[in-house]
């Protein structure tokens, strides 16, 4: 699906899930984007347990709209320009400027601490 599509139309579904996103996802989605449009080398693997949070409370089920869309976003970063994430960084604080201060929020933290671990668990 992702080499029929143009960059720009996979920011366009970007936008557009993250509109659809609960306060909860939103929440989930924030150390994902830190680490594909932020502060990834700070994140050290950690949205990789979020990924496989749901298989693994019920391996019969099956991954959840949301998971399936993190995955496809995980790939479509891979290929994305600076400008590209930007672009999708400006449109989220456009669209949601309380989640967009979060992001800020976090990675001011990070660049001051380098600990993503203790940041996390303090915000839970």
């Amino acid at each position: 699906m992702s080499a029929l599509l143009s960059n720009q139309a996979q920011l366009q579904y970007v936008v557009q899930w993250f509109t659809e996103w609960s306060e909860m996802q939103r929440g989930d989605f924030l150390d994902i984007l830190l680490e594909t449009c932020g502060q990834g080398a700070l994140v050290n693997g950690l949205v990789s347990s979020l990924e496989n949070l749901a298989c693994k409370e019920n391996p019969n089920k099956p991954p959840s709209l949301f998971e399936c869309r993190i995955k496809v976003y995980r790939e479509w970063t891979q290929n994305w320009t600076s400008q590209e994430k930007e672009n999708l960084l400006s449109t989220i604080e456009n669209l949601d400027p309380k989640f967009a201060e979060k992001y800020q929020e976090r990675v001011k933290k990070c660049e001051k601490n380098g600990d993503v671990d203790n940041e996390r668990n303090e915000d839970e």
